[in-house]
């Protein structure tokens, strides 16, 4: 059997790298299966390992359940900096932000979790990701109300619009399939434009309706000006 899925095939492989694996491992079978329903045994046995090596990283299965979640957004507020480093609209910083945010939940080297068994991680692990979790949802606030302000988003009330966009790319977490017909990248740019479509002060004529007409490599290709230079995003 493959140890670690190949991913670190020598011993001297850095530690961080194999703890990357392990928590993209975990996280994939807390959203499939649930907390109470994953084990590490399970997860051990997917990566090639044996469950005692799994200590080596994560002290327990809520420890590992609480490094998915925050790793998860590390990744989200890296998000929101590049987005707020633009020189784009408040519509094209959100834009940004949930697709960025989207194809990181989606792409293959993601470890997140939606964050639907809160009472399964000790208090302050649940406090801690809360605090970050609010912190991000805050950001995309800012730009609607910046949106509002310079005419590229309708007046509306933030707080709600950041949850119904909040709770459809979660949700995208649960159902999406990387084995069926629409790849990562292609949900995250049709589920993106919906999203922009219904804040937008002038919405697009009409969507994509079949993902699969994207470029299946597709990405977040738009050039992005962050202090004055051009960059991909």
């Amino acid at each position: 059997m493959a140890t670690w899925k190949n991913v670190v095939p020598a011993a001297n492989q850095q530690f961080e790298r194999k703890r990357e694996v392990l928590l993209r491992e975990a996280s994939a079978s807390f959203n499939h299966r649930g907390y109470h329903g994953t084990s590490l045994t399970e997860i051990a046995t997917k990566l090639g390992v044996t469950k005692a090596a799994l200590y080596t990283y994560v002290p327990s299965k809520e420890e590992l359940l609480y490094y998915c979640h925050d790793s998860a957004m590390n990744l989200a507020l890296e998000c929101l900096r590049t987005a707020k480093l633009s020189d784009g609209s408040g519509l094209q910083k959100l834009r940004l932000t949930l697709q960025g945010y989207l194809e990181m939940m989606l792409g293959t080297e993601g470890s997140y979790v939606v964050l639907l068994e809160e009472n399964a991680m000790k208090p302050a692990h649940v406090k801690a990701i809360t605090k970050r979790r609010d912190a991000f949802e805050k950001g995309m606030r800012d730009f609607i109300k910046e949106g509002i302000e310079d005419g590229s988003i309708i007046p509306c009330n933030a707080k709600v619009a950041i949850f119904v966009a909040m709770g459809a790319l979660n949700w995208s977490r649960k159902w999406y399939d990387p084995k069926g017909e629409w790849t990562g990248p292609q949900i995250a740019e049709v589920l993106t434009q919906m999203l922009e479509r219904g804040l937008a002060s002038k919405p697009a004529s009409q969507l994509m309706t079949d993902p699969s007409q994207l470029d299946s490599s597709a990405t977040l290709k738009k050039e992005v000006s962050v202090k004055g230079r051009r960059q991909p995003a």
